[in-house]
């Protein structure tokens, strides 16, 4: 350790007493050259770019940021009311093709063109030796729809606005031409007490039929399915308004 001690001390004096070279000039200027350049960047880094504005140039500034902002929230309420108007006649569209399909549905049930399936009940006629008249199933047909029955099938013939019943020539029974025998199945869809208190009122339609011999049963059911389909009417006095 003692013996390079005085060796270094003896290279630090020779670097210190060497003379002076140029490209020792070279060096330093390069080391000052960069320091500068360090120190500047320093100092832009840490600068505030709006200090070397004036103050009109700041309050342009501020007026220009402020324009903007204004537009940009123009904007933006220009597009939010489009979003809502977009949804609004969406709404209605689609409020508009729900009733139009409820509609289509509806006087498909009420043309009995359509297969329809609910709760409803029953309701089987087996005629006695007098028969019935005709006039009888007609009343049927009145008090069941003025019970609310939204559908009726009798014996696989659908009932319809335009079903009529008569007897031919040869006594048999006709549902709209077609021809039915008893017993005769009633199948309805409704609300099957209101439905059947309508039919058993005091001289109502069961009652006719029982005072003419026949039996008349019900059957309730949840689930009440009527697969008939009425024929399509062609009409040749009555035309459709426009």
């Amino acid at each position: 350790m003692s013996a390079q001690k005085p060796e270094a001390q003896h290279r630090l004096r020779d670097l210190v007493t060497s003379p002076v070279r140029p490209i020792h000039l070279v060096i330093g200027l390069l080391c000052l050259a960069l320091g500068f350049a360090l120190v500047t960047q320093m100092k832009l880094k840490r600068s505030d770019p709006l200090e070397s504005l004036s103050e009109d140039e700041l309050v342009t500034l501020l007026d220009q940021l402020t324009t903007s902002e204004n537009q940009l929230r123009s904007e933006r309420n220009e597009l939010n009311a489009q979003i809502q108007k977009l949804q609004s006649s969406q709404s209605q569209a689609e409020a508009a093709r729900e009733a139009a399909e409820r509609d289509r549905m509806q006087a498909q049930i009420l043309g009995g063109t359509t297969p329809v399936h609910g709760p409803g009940l029953t309701m089987t006629v087996l005629e006695g030796e007098n028969g019935v008249r005709p006039q009888t199933f007609v009343t049927v047909i009145g008090e069941l729809r003025n019970a609310g029955a939204e559908a009726i099938d009798l014996n696989g013939e659908r009932i319809t606005a335009s079903t009529y019943v008569v007897r031919d020539r040869n006594g048999e029974l006709l549902i709209s031409g077609e021809r039915v025998q008893s017993p005769y199945v009633w199948t309805i869809i409704g609300d099957a007490d209101t439905i059947q208190a309508a039919l058993e009122i005091a001289r109502g339609a069961t009652s006719q039929l029982r005072a003419s011999g026949a039996t008349v049963t019900f059957e309730r059911s949840e689930f009440v399915a009527i697969d008939s389909i009425a024929q399509p009417m062609e009409y040749e006095y009555a035309i459709a308004q426009e």
